[in-house]
C-alpha cells in the first residue's frame, strides 16, 4: 500500500477514462481511494471540501459520499461526472450528500451516457425523487431551443440498502453495515427506519473499508476485519466545541447535547486507533476531521497521538485530493 498524490495521477489522464492503464495492461486492476473532501461539516470551511471520496475500482468509478463541492473536487483531479459509474451514500446528512444534486444535473445538462447507480439507505429515493423534482424547470427550459430533454429520471436509477447487504458490482462486491452513528435508528415518513451505513469495497483479495460516519461499533469492527486500508471518520472532541463558542453559531444550552453526540456518534483518535487495531487493518486512514480555526498542523499532533494509544500500525491523515492505493501484492 502507498499513499501519493493524486496530482500525478491527473497528469497521466487517470481519471479521463474510467479505466486505468494498469488495468488496460490486465496485469492487476488498480484499486485506489481518493479522498475529495476530509472536512467534517455541516459548516464549510475555506481550506478544506466536505465528506466526499472516490474508488477507483478495475474499470468503474464509485463515487463514495458526495459532499458539497464533490463534483468540483473531481474536476481538479481532470475527471468529468460522466464517468462516475455509482454512488454509495452512508447517511442522509447534508454534509454527506449536499453534492449529490450537483452530480446528478452535470450529468444530465452534458448528456452522460449510462444510467447513474445511486446506492444509500432507507430514505435515499426520496432524497433523489426530490433532487429530479427540483430539475423541473431546467428541463422544460433545455438550451431554449425548442428541443425536447431527456427527462432527468431516466439517468439514475436508486438502490436502498440496509445492514448486511451485501451486492456484486463485476469483479467487486460491497457489503454493508449498519453503524452507531445515530443511537436512536429515526424513522422517516412512511415509518421505515433509516441507517447509517459503512461500507467495505473487495476486489479480488484486496479490500477497503470505509466508516463514514459512526461512534464506536462492533458491527464495524467485523465489516473492517482483516482491511487492507481502513478510512475512518475522527473528531476532536473539545477542538470542536471551543470553535463553537468562539463562533456563537450553537446556543450555550445545546453544548452538553453535542458533546453527547460527538462522543457517542463519533470517533475519538482514541477510538479510531481501537477499530484499527481490533479489526487488524494493514492501514488506517483518518478522514472528516474537524478542527479548531488554526492551521491543521497545530490539531495533526492529538489526532495521531490519541490513534497511536491504541494502534501502532500505518496511519495517514488524508488532505483533500489525497489517494491510498492496495497495491497488487495484497492480493496474494
Amino acid at each position: 500500500m502507498k499513499t501519493n498524490s493524486l496530482f500525478a495521477a491527473c497528469a497521466a489522464g487517470l481519471f479521463l477514462s474510467p479505466v486505468s492503464a494498469i488495468a488496460q495492461q490486465n496485469i492487476c486492476p488498480d484499486f485506489r481511494w481518493t479522498t475529495l473532501g476530509t472536512a467534517g461539516g455541516p459548516v464549510p470551511t475555506p481550506e478544506r471540501s466536505e465528506p466526499a471520496n472516490l474508488l477507483e475500482a478495475g474499470k468503474q468509478i464509485i463515487m463514495v459520499d458526495a459532499g458539497d463541492g464533490a463534483a468540483d473536487q473531481f474536476a481538479r483531479l481532470g475527471g468529468n461526472v460522466a464517468a462516475i459509474d455509482a454512488v454509495f451514500l452512508s447517511h442522509h446528512h447534508q454534509d454527506h450528500t449536499a453534492g449529490l444534486a450537483g452530480v446528478i444535473g452535470l450529468r444530465w445538462a452534458t448528456n452522460s451516457p449510462g444510467v447513474l447507480r445511486i446506492y444509500g439507505p432507507p430514505g435515499t429515493k426520496t432524497m433523489v425523487d426530490g433532487i429530479l423534482s427540483s430539475m423541473t424547470a431546467s428541463a422544460v427550459v433545455g438550451y431554449g431551443l425548442g428541443q425536447k430533454s431527456i427527462p432527468p429520471a431516466d439517468g439514475v436509477e436508486v438502490f436502498e440498502l440496509v445492514g448486511g447487504s451485501t451486492m456484486t458490482m463485476g469483479e467487486l462486491t460491497v457489503r454493508a453495515a449498519e453503524n452507531s452513528h445515530f443511537s436512536e435508528t429515526p424513522a422517516l415518513a412512511d415509518g421505515r427506519p433509516s441507517a447509517s451505513l459503512s461500507y467495505r469495497f473487495t476486489l479480488d483479495k484486496r479490500s477497503i473499508t470505509y466508516t463514514g460516519d459512526t461512534g464506536p461499533s462492533a458491527a464495524v469492527v467485523q465489516l473492517a476485519k482483516g482491511s487492507d486500508i481502513l478510512v475512518s471518520e475522527v473528531i476532536l472532541v473539545q477542538q470542536i466545541l471551543d470553535s463553537m463558542r468562539a463562533n456563537s453559531f450553537i446556543q450555550p444550552s445545546m453544548i452538553a447535547g453535542m458533546k453527547a453526540h460527538f462522543e457517542k456518534h463519533h470517533l475519538t483518535p482514541e477510538a479510531a486507533g481501537q477499530l484499527a487495531a481490533d479489526a487488524k487493518v494493514g492501514e488506517l486512514v483518518l478522514t472528516h476531521y474537524a478542527i479548531s480555526p488554526g492551521p491543521l498542523r497545530n490539531a495533526e499532533p492529538a489526532l495521531r497521538g490519541g490513534v497511536r494509544m491504541n494502534f501502532t500500525g500505518a496511519t495517514a491523515l488524508a488532505r483533500d485530493l489525497s489517494s491510498f492505493d492496495v497495491g497488487c501484492s495484497s492480493a496474494n
